[in-house]
């Protein structure tokens, strides 16, 4: 008798649950279907029914997927019927489509649905979420939370607007300056690196210019200014950035000195050595810091080539961009036969790949500037043509 009213018990527990499960895996089942339909951007559930925000803010593509939700409240699903559900649709702007079939949904259930969906943004979703608290707001006026987060997100959205047109001036202006070398910009935080002997103050006075003729925002700014060759930093920051300070000055510091052309080897040097005083411990800039600092010292040596005359192999040198212009020694061609000269002109060749060919291409002359050959390197290797 004991095991038949143990048996009876689980029967009923079973056919209670069951019923339960099935319309739990129905409305699963009927949320992955509504996420299925393409122009359909998110879908948000509760027990009031179903919210499906759309990509964008089209008529013709509101109307389309209504017309595919309105076929997908039709369909049977195993077990599943999905006649009953109520759903709400509204495009990109949050503005509802009327033209969706469905169940009643009342606008308390629509409004705790899109809270459901606008709580879940990303803070950084600015325009979003400005977007969604205005529409809550309408749907629930006398919510003080959602008026507050308005506000918030209001004045959000002119910060950005004001922070992206102050930024776009300084971007566009600096190259004018010519005290100015360059300019990187993170948000808030402003990188400079300045000619001359007052770098803050130049990069300080740049930006007070851009601010007649695009306003400052009014979120307080980090100013850090670098002398020409980065040997000396100053910045005028406020004390709350200091805990982020270092991060975004590496980030910005990184961004100029991989804008350096490859060739211009000193300023890459000085470059790693400079971002070698912020992260000490980085095999990354210790590595390329070794390899700029290698290329320089097999350009001098290149450079510093001597013929049995005791005199130098290149009598002298310049560079336009990434080539090297060369001039061979007089003393190192007179008189030698075309085959010898071909021999030394291979000999160049190889000792300037093994030197590490700081430029990919270098131009032999003599010194009447007549061109005698180019030598042209890629992939550690070196080909010269006469």
């Amino acid at each position: 008798m004991k095991a038949r009213s143990i048996l009876f018990t689980l029967f009923i527990l079973i056919v209670t649950v069951l019923p339960a499960f099935a319309q739990k895996d129905c409305a699963d089942i009927f949320k992955a279907e509504l996420e299925d339909i393409s122009g359909v951007n998110a879908v948000v559930r509760n027990d009031g029914g179903f919210l499906a925000i759309l990509k964008e803010g089209s008529k013709k593509q509101a109307v389309s997927v209504a017309s595919k939700i309105n076929k997908l409240r039709k369909k049977n699903v195993g077990a599943c019927d999905f006649s009953g559900v109520a759903v709400a649709v509204m495009d990109s702007n949050f503005d509802q489509i009327k033209n969706v079939s469905s169940a009643s949904m009342s606008k308390n259930e629509l409004t705790k649905l899109l809270y459901d969906y606008v709580y879940k943004l990303s803070p950084v979703q600015v325009d979003e979420n400005l977007k969604g608290y205005e529409k809550l707001s309408e749907l629930a006026p006398q919510n003080n939370y959602y008026k507050t987060r308005k506000q918030h997100y209001s004045k959000r959205a002119e910060l950005v607007k004001t922070r992206a047109e102050y930024i776009a001036r300084c971007l566009k202006e600096f190259p004018k300056n010519k005290n100015i070398v360059d300019l990187k910009i993170k948000r808030d935080f402003y990188l400079f690196v300045v000619a001359g002997d007052t770098p803050l103050k130049t990069a300080k006075d740049f930006m007070s210019a851009i601010a007649q003729e695009a306003p400052k925002p009014e979120k307080k700014m980090c100013v850090i200014a670098y002398s020409e060759d980065l040997s000396s930093r100053q910045a005028s920051c406020p004390s709350d950035y200091q805990d982020i300070l270092k991060t975004n000055e590496e980030e910005l510091l990184m961004r100029h000195v991989q804008s350096l052309p490859g060739f211009k080897i000193q300023q890459n040097i000085n470059g790693y050595k400079a971002l070698k005083k912020l992260a000490p411990h980085s095999t990354l800039y210790t590595k390329k810091l070794v390899a700029y600092e290698s290329k320089q010292q097999g350009l001098e040596r290149f450079m510093n080539l001597y013929i049995s005359s005791g005199e130098k192999l290149i009598s002298k040198s310049s560079n336009r961009g990434a080539t090297l212009y060369a001039t061979i020694n007089n003393n190192a061609l007179d008189g030698k036969s075309a085959s010898a000269n071909r021999k030394l002109f291979k000999l160049i060749t190889d000792y300037y790949a093994a030197s590490g060919y700081a430029y990919k291409k270098c131009v032999l002359k003599n010194t009447a500037g007549e061109t005698l050959g180019t030598i042209s390197c890629a992939n550690s290797r070196c080909t010269f043509k006469q």
